[in-house]
């Protein structure tokens, strides 16, 4: 077997393989007794034929074809140790010839990592305080699911609720035909679309009512621009909502004693959201200035594995997965390969960061013991005790473990370079 290898850039390398014949002959000779297996002749049982009928049978390329699929594996992890090469992640392959068997792999190495000097950075985590009005907003939402809905005899207003005939059309080609569809209007509202619910105050009921809303070629929302909407609407049904009054019972109903305990409870929740949301605002501008800062190179392999993931991700938000992703996409006039390549800048950006946060924990000699990853694990199932032993058998597993030892890892070292450039670090 001849090898060489040669450095190419984003931390991979060319290695090329050549066979020799005598090399290329005990592979031979396994393809045969795999297709063979395969093959019936007539005349012999099946798997039980002469190797030569059988090569006569299908051809020396299907024997050869079958050959290269187990030559390849066992010679490239040859030539890696021929040439002192340790892969990063699976490499890709090109079959170069067959006469003598040629391949050349490109092999994904360990990316090449050297952080900004984040010693010195200095950055202030900002603080949002919830007030008085957002609490009382959220009581007004409260208040909003007790309501009652009550029919009225007056003309529609805001905040009304209303059963209506509807037909609607765009640009003169009929779109929408709803009887008995049940509206709330609602000011800004954007169904059917922006304009409708302020069209419809002052309309009364039993009353046919014709709407047009013409929107400008350089409207903001470019699927509306330069279009016009027609609609035709027969009100049957007009309802406002009684909203509850803010008392103890009102709280109690809310889940609190009274309305002091209903405010400390919604003020804490949001309080616990709005630091939540500041951390992470906090935590995307550090991570974006340690990667400008950094010099990070890698194999492009791990983008491509991270688009794998994003993709996972969004596929679960489809009842039917994966195929529900691409039906969508479908409907919106875009192929996955499009879909793939839009995705390209933001898992670049999740690898970046992951290997240069990896890299100073490195440097921190930051570490996850077992008994930090059980106490993890201990607080995921904390209150569903249902799903405990599942889980637990679950992170028992090398590969889960592995992964969640390098999630707490992360998310340690995060801590710690937030107290450095907080200076809150002791």
């Amino acid at each position: 077997m001849k090898t060489t290898s040669e450095k190419m850039e984003n931390c991979q390398i060319s290695l090329t393989v050549e066979m020799e014949p005598s090399e290329t002959d005990k592979y031979m000779v396994m393809g045969l007794e795999h297709v063979a297996k395969k093959v019936t002749i007539p005349g012999f049982r099946k798997g039980k034929a002469p190797a030569s009928l059988v090569e006569q049978q299908v051809g020396r390329h299907v024997i050869l074809q079958e050959a290269i699929e187990h030559l390849i594996p066992e010679a490239y992890e040859e030539a890696l140790k021929s040439e002192s090469i340790t892969a990063f992640a699976e490499p890709h392959i090109e079959l170069l010839g067959v006469e003598p068997v040629k391949f050349r792999a490109i092999v994904p190495t360990e990316p090449d990592v050297i952080p900004c000097d984040y010693h010195n950075i200095k950055m202030e985590m900002g603080k949002k305080e919830v007030t008085d009005s957002d609490i009382d907003h959220v009581i007004e939402q409260l208040r909003l699911q007790f309501g009652t809905l009550v029919p009225v005899e007056r003309v529609i207003q805001f905040d009304d609720v209303i059963t209506a005939d509807i037909k609607g059309s765009c640009n003169g080609e009929q779109i929408l035909d709803r009887k008995d569809a049940s509206f709330e209007i609602k000011q800004g509202s954007q169904y059917p679309v922006p304009g409708f619910a302020e069209k419809m105050v002052g309309v009364k009921k039993d009353e046919n009512t014709e709407i047009s809303i013409k929107f400008a070629d350089d409207y903001e929302i470019k699927d509306l621009a330069g279009k016009e909407w027609s609609f035709s609407v027969k009100v049957k049904d007009v309802r406002e909502i009684i909203l509850p009054e803010v008392n103890d019972e009102f709280a109690k109903n809310s889940g609190a004693e009274n309305i002091e305990e209903l405010r400390s409870k919604i003020k804490a929740s949001m309080q616990a959201r709005a630091d939540e949301e500041v951390r992470k605002e906090f935590e995307d501008k550090l991570i974006r200035a340690m990667i400008d800062g950094s010099n990070i190179d890698f194999p492009p392999v791990l983008v491509e594995k991270e688009i794998d993931h994003i993709i996972d991700e969004e596929a679960r938000n489809f009842p039917d997965g994966i195929k529900g992703l691409e039906n969508y996409l479908s409907a919106s006039k875009k192929t996955m390969e499009q879909h793939r390549e839009d995705l390209k800048q933001t898992a670049s950006d999740r690898v970046k960061a992951y290997l240069v946060t990896k890299k100073i924990g490195e440097l921190e000699n930051i570490t996850v013991s077992d008994e930090q990853i059980d106490e993890y694990i201990d607080n995921l199932i904390k209150g569903d005790e249902s799903k405990a032993e599942k889980v637990r058998a679950a992170f028992k597993l090398p590969q889960p473990r592995e992964s969640l030892r390098e999630m707490i890892l992360i998310n340690k070292t995060m801590d710690l370079l937030t107290a450095m450039v907080t200076g809150q670090e002791r």
